[in-house]
């Protein structure tokens, strides 16, 4: 039996899919900073839980204790 494995990265393409930004939007988002994001030569990489989670309204980032 053979399954399919999910995607755990992803790519601008992906990210286009996902967000049904284009293409300069998507890699413009990529890198704005706006989440982690790993750059393996020119290739941009997003984890999918860090994405979805961003969409979400959830930054990652640790919030500020006063």
């Amino acid at each position: 039996m053979v399954t399919e494995l999910e995607k755990l990265m992803l790519d601008v393409k992906d990210v286009m899919t996902i967000t049904g930004l284009g293409r300069d939007a998507s890699y413009d988002l990529m890198r704005s900073g706006e989440f982690h994001v790993k750059t393996i030569g020119k290739k941009y990489l997003v984890h999918k839980e860090i994405l979805e989670n961003w969409l979400k309204g959830e930054t990652g980032k640790p919030k500020k204790r006063w």
